[in-house]
């Protein structure tokens, strides 16, 4: 039954590719994906359709009619492509997140009830296993399909259960840090390595945020602290925000997106391999965004390229080398490839009051965008990794308040405080 079902489906480009962001994508990279929003139907019609209209993405019209039924579906969706096919030739781009999470709620709201869609979800995911050749049995927990040999799902609902969970986690000679997702199907990946569009311009992002606002980089004497500006006001950067305060990070898991579970992501490193702002290897990858994406492309093939040596690389490189000299003119005129590749962790310098109140630090990212390649920070549980779902976000958010953790709090800008005191008694 839902064999033909779905292949009937897949036969449309776009759900195809829909289910392969959503679904595929996640259980093969990081081991689990939240379904619980389908399943559940928490998604909220007219929520989606003010996304996606805002968004002028052309799939908004699936969502101004009542959604299909299973024995029409097929029916309905090339109706809707109809319409679709007038402005494909303007929007000619890959589906993004937001377009792939609301066709693959579209096609699951077509099932009468939870039940049926949870029977549709197990299949599903029985398919996915075959069609990848995951030998190890793929369980669905309160919506949450996992590879039970691949990772431990945690669920949590209240401080006490973070607390408890983490004095199991910790261990000598280990840092452990925090970051929460609102949505737990978030990919530990920096903000400008979530599209290929913000990749290929953020060179052009990051000089153009220098030419017109000059005058808030004046005390900024290296690229990282360039980088964790633009980070502070919204650009996209290679940097990702982690705490070494597990509330904090609560905070964010729980602060939007009702809808979703969120997910308090477990970062465990070597405490000798976190850098310090003035490592030579942060400032190398921290001047990474000065050049084109073309250009640390060539970087990227350079450093993958075993039959040149060190010395070619190095000389190959060089305008990389130039640009580190310029701001460390003691630089040693030597970078390793597999730094270059590589994600490493930094302490945050404590010169801005959000990063103090937040407990910051930072994943600063190399040339590597496999996702695969972060997973290796995440905390791991006799090799399984150990993942933290957060349910209960509203009573959570209540219980952090009582330990004055809140947007006042850690975003203690006036214009935040006061936009959390007009919530607050409004």
């Amino acid at each position: 039954m839902f064999m033909s079902f779905l292949e009937n489906l897949y036969y449309q480009t776009e759900i195809g590719q829909a289910f392969d962001i959503v679904c595929i994508k996640k259980m093969l990279t990081d081991g689990y994906v939240d379904m619980s929003a389908f399943i559940y139907a928490r998604i909220k019609k007219e929520d989606m359709l003010e996304k996606l209209t805002a968004d002028q993405s052309r799939f908004a019209v699936l969502y101004k009619d009542a959604y299909p039924k299973k024995d029409n579906i097929i029916e309905s969706w090339n109706q809707n492509i109809e319409t679709l096919d007038r402005y494909q030739s303007e929007h000619s781009e890959d589906l993004t997140y937001l377009e792939a999470n609301a066709i693959v709620n579209w096609v699951y709201r077509s099932y009468r009830n939870a039940e049926e869609r949870m029977e549709f979800t197990e299949w599903l995911f029985s398919y996915i296993k075959d069609l990848h050749e995951i030998r190890n049995q793929i369980r669905i927990s309160r919506g949450v399909a996992f590879n039970k040999s691949k990772v431990e799902i945690n669920f949590i609902s209240s401080i006490s259960d973070v607390n408890q969970l983490i004095s199991f986690c910790s261990s000598a000679g280990q840092q452990l840090f925090f970051r929460g997702h609102a949505n737990a199907n978030f990919q530990l990946l920096p903000s400008v390595m979530r599209s290929e569009r913000t990749k290929k311009h953020e060179s052009i992002m990051y000089h153009e945020l220098l030419i017109n606002c000059p005058d808030d980089f004046e005390k900024c004497h290296t690229h990282l602290e360039k980088l964790v500006q633009m980070q502070h006001y919204g650009l996209p950067t290679r940097l990702l925000d982690i705490t070494r305060n597990p509330l904090v990070a609560l905070f964010f898991a729980c602060e939007s997106q009702f809808e979703s579970y969120g997910e308090l992501v477990l970062i465990s490193v070597e405490k000798q391999l976190i850098k310090y702002p003035q490592s030579d290897t942060i400032s190398i990858l921290a001047s990474l965004p000065l050049f084109s994406f073309e250009k640390q492309r060539s970087f990227k093939e350079l450093a993958n390229d075993f039959t040149i040596d060190d010395k070619e690389f190095n000389y190959r490189i060089s305008r990389l080398t130039h640009e580190v000299r310029l701001e460390k003119p003691a630089f040693r005129a030597e970078i390793k490839r597999e730094d270059l590749l590589n994600h490493f962790i930094v302490y945050a310098l404590k010169n801005n009051n959000r990063i103090v109140k937040q407990d910051g630090a930072f994943i600063l990212c190399g040339l590597s965008a496999d996702g695969n390649l972060m997973g290796k920070f995440r905390y791991k549980n006799k090799k399984k990794t150990v993942i933290v779902i957060i349910d209960n976000k509203k009573k959570i958010l209540k219980e952090l308040s009582n330990f004055s953790i809140n947007a006042a709090a850690l975003f203690p800008e006036i214009e935040c405080v006061a936009e959390y005191i007009k919530g607050e008694y409004s």
